[in-house]
Parts: C-alpha cells; structure tokens; sequence
C-alpha cells in the first residue's frame, strides 16, 4: 500500500505552471491506486483565483479529496505554530493533515515544511519537493 500525497499550496502553483508536470502526474498514479491525493480547502483558498489559467487546477480538483478545516484542526495547527515559532497556517495545516492521513507531502518549499514537521516530532513524515 502506497502513502497518500497531500499537496501544498507550491504544489498547486507548479500544476498551473506545468499543467502535465510531477503534480499532475503523481496525483493521475495516487488516483489509479485508489488513494486519491488529499487537497485541503484551506491549500486551495489560498491559491484559487477565477480564471482560465487555473483550468488545470480546476481539474485536478475532480481527482482529489478534499479536506476540510475545522475546529479540531485549528488547535491542532495552533499547536505546531507554537512549537515551530512560525506563523504560517496554511502550511501548518497540510502538515496536520499529512500527520492525519499518514501522507507524503507534496511541496515547494520542504525546509518550511520539515521544520513544522519536526517541531512536534513528526519526523517521519515524507516531505517530496517539486
């Protein structure tokens, strides 16, 4: 059994870049192993934008589950922004979410990534950078 992916917002910004790109291609293999790759809403608040050029990101919407924020979420993110001394939500939450779901992270930026990561001692999480 492979490991889900979670995208990060880097990794949604690489697909509008290369629409056929690593993301695409990763998130196309997650699917036909029947392990759809995780997006979170709050990954995708952060990047969506009306307009063609995100046709492909609209797209790959239709092939990943989508993971809502919530409650439960916020405190657990609040607690890896303490324990890392950053600020960022968003990436904090795809952490929370890979920690979760026991997934693979998808990103652009793997050093912001790990250090949340291991803030709380989650250091076996996969962080892939795009």
């Amino acid at each position: 059994m492979t490991k889900r992916w979670v995208l990060d917002a880097g990794a949604l910004i690489h697909l509008e870049k290369n629409p056929r790109g690593q993301v695409y291609s990763a998130c196309l293999k997650a699917l036909k192993a029947e392990e759809p790759a995780l997006l979170p809403a709050v990954v995708l608040g952060q990047v969506w934008r009306p307009g063609s050029r995100q046709v492909g990101l609209a797209g790959l919407r239709n092939v990943c589950d989508s993971v809502a924020f919530e409650e439960h979420d916020a405190e657990h993110v609040g607690q890896i922004l303490a324990a890392s001394g950053t600020s960022d939500v968003v990436d904090a939450a795809v952490v929370s979410i890979a920690i979760r779901h026991s997934a693979r992270i998808l990103t652009s930026d793997p050093r912001d990534i790990r250090k949340l990561a291991h803030s709380i001692g989650a250091t076996r999480i996969q962080v892939i950078p795009i």
